[in-house]
């Protein structure tokens, strides 16, 4: 017999909820969050809406049991990556064990898991030594921009939980990151007679050389004994017009990974010193320009929300250890922004995320519920 939170995931998977930056034919999240805002309404929950953007509001819902002193979130995204080349990825199908769908796994199925609990607590709130709360927000797949509306509501909060693909896994640390963008500026020219231009194009090949074999390879020695060293990868290049014109600017995009302990603006600071006073010395002209700053996740070892997590898991047989991961989430910003402690965790694995066959083991989902209510009792 299909367990409940499964009918769940299904109806979540059927909802096209792609996030409006991955262009025409995406929908938002606004018809979710109306299928969320039925289901606890339903079960007589409070619930409201927090405006983000036009057409895209955070939902969320209080189950308050008399314990204003310490109060537990569960957040998940509403919104997913684009549908892409996946076949039928609005309609959910189960095959040995694993249900296929956009978004199935990053991260329906946290938030379908965490919908359930959160109905099953309703039902016995005297269970529960602590008010619980869910934000279902929006944007986590471009900007982040619901959660960091939620902040903004400075709700009092003890601790939080974030659903992400984390196969079962408590992860308490994960890299943050700080993207950029550098512009190189030359002259233009005809192609015929090159030495009368800069070539913006040439300066930016000067750029990526000092990037990969002088500042990467310095990023060894960050490193976390969870998540790994600090990395830094070149995304994309543009540059130039047309082949017969000398290119009069160049820009790239990348990506710093950071490691718990770093903070993102001061990576930043310190990557815009470095990289100025190399091209001026070089005679480059350049410009910097933030596209992204994101905090890494750290939650000790010995946090009582740690220590209850790990507890929740064990009662269930489930994965008991402490893992960091390479990817961020939202709990970076709850902890970074406001001093929140969080965990990850949720059903699933990455390696399915934003797949063209994305998929999430059901059994998964099923323990996941399990682990979110275990937690809910438990947690004071």
């Amino acid at each position: 017999m299909k367990h409940p939170v499964i009918d769940i995931l299904e109806d979540l998977v059927r909802i096209q909820s792609v996030n409006p930056h991955y262009g025409d034919g995406a929908n938002g999240e606004m018809e979710l969050s109306r299928y969320i805002e039925r289901f606890f309404r339903r079960i007589g929950l409070p619930v409201r809406r927090q405006p983000v953007a036009e057409g895209r509001d955070n939902l969320i819902v209080e189950l308050r049991t008399g314990h204003p002193d310490s109060v537990l979130l569960y957040e998940a995204h509403m919104d997913t990556v684009s549908l892409g080349s996946m076949e039928r990825p609005l309609v959910p199908a189960i095959r040995d064990g694993r249900l296929f769908g956009r978004g199935a796994c990053d991260t329906k199925g946290s938030l379908a898991a965490m919908m359930y609990a959160m109905e099953q607590c309703a039902r016995y709130p005297e269970l529960l030594r602590c008010d619980l709360v869910l934000c279902a927000s929006v944007d986590e797949e471009h900007a982040f921009t619901g959660l960091l509306k939620f902040l903004e509501l400075d709700m009092p909060i003890s601790a939080a939980v974030v659903g992400e693909p984390t196969e079962l896994k408590i992860v308490a640390s994960h890299k943050g990151c700080v993207r950029f963008a550098v512009r190189t500026f030359g002259k233009s020219a005809h192609s015929s007679v090159p030495h009368e231009g800069e070539n913006a194009i040439v300066s930016m090949a000067k750029i990526v050389q000092y990037l990969q074999e002088k500042m990467t390879p310095e990023l060894g020695r960050l490193s976390d004994a969870l998540c790994g060293p600090a990395t830094l990868s070149i995304g994309t290049i543009r540059g130039g017009k047309q082949i017969n014109i000398v290119p009069e600017s160049c820009v790239i995009e990348v990506d710093r990974r950071i490691v718990p302990g770093e903070n993102p603006h001061r990576v930043l600071a310190d990557i815009e010193e470095e990289l100025q006073g190399w091209c001026a010395a070089q005679g480059i002209k350049c410009a910097i320009e933030p596209l992204l700053l994101d905090w890494a996740l750290h939650t000790p070892p010995g946090n009582p929300l740690v220590r209850r997590a790990r507890d929740a898991a064990s009662a269930l047989g489930l994965n008991s250890g402490v893992f960091g991961e390479t990817y961020g989430s939202n709990a970076s910003k709850l902890q970074g922004i406001k001093g929140i402690p969080s965990i990850v965790y949720g059903p699933g694995s990455i390696a399915q995320a934003h797949s063209r066959e994305e998929w999430v083991a059901v059994s998964d989902v099923e323990r996941a519920t399990e682990f979110y209510m275990e937690l809910a009792r438990t947690f004071r």
